[in-house]
């Protein structure tokens, strides 16, 4: 089972999003999901445009970079989803802060422009976040999952990429 798959042609980077239903979750979803998971953002990947000298234009490639997806910094993530999680008891309180929830996927999205995180991890939580559309009691159970989801592979994280 592969979760991911980024292609140059066009630029894309494709989550199978079905694995990740926060609202029901699957049996699997906290041991065997979130150790793929772990296991494919271990290997931090980047989608990049490059000068070809031979075509004389730019092309799309894949970009491998270690310094990403270091634990420190998706544990920060982790600790602010798990911060909002605490503030959100219930359905007023998610309405009242699910704009500052939603706010994470800018964060995520410049740790990406800054090469912090890659191209798989911001599209895992942007997936996770779009399971949090609004303040019902459904969003709650997801925004909750969510977090469940996240620990569960960090756990597994370690395995992959200690230290």
């Amino acid at each position: 089972m592969r979760i991911f798959t980024l292609s140059t042609n066009p630029p894309n980077c494709h989550i199978d999003d079905s694995l990740f239903t926060l609202t029901s979750p699957t049996p699997t979803l906290f041991d065997q999901v979130a150790d793929q998971l772990a296991k494919e953002i271990s290997e931090p990947e980047f989608l990049t445009e490059k000068w070809n000298k031979k075509t004389r234009r730019n092309e799309w490639q894949i970009e491998r970079n270690r310094d990403a997806n270091k634990s420190t910094q998706l544990r920060k993530f982790y600790d602010e989803l798990t911060m909002w999680v605490d503030k959100t008891g219930n359905e007023e309180a998610l309405s009242k802060n699910l704009p500052f929830i939603r706010m994470m996927n800018a964060k995520v999205a410049y740790a990406n422009g800054r090469k912090h995180v890659d191209d798989k991890f911001r599209e895992w939580f942007s997936t996770c976040m779009r399971a949090i559309p609004s303040a019902d009691k459904s969003s709650l159970t997801a925004l909750r999952n969510f977090k469940t989801l996240f620990e569960a592979f960090l756990g597994f994280y370690k395995i992959y990429r200690p230290k």
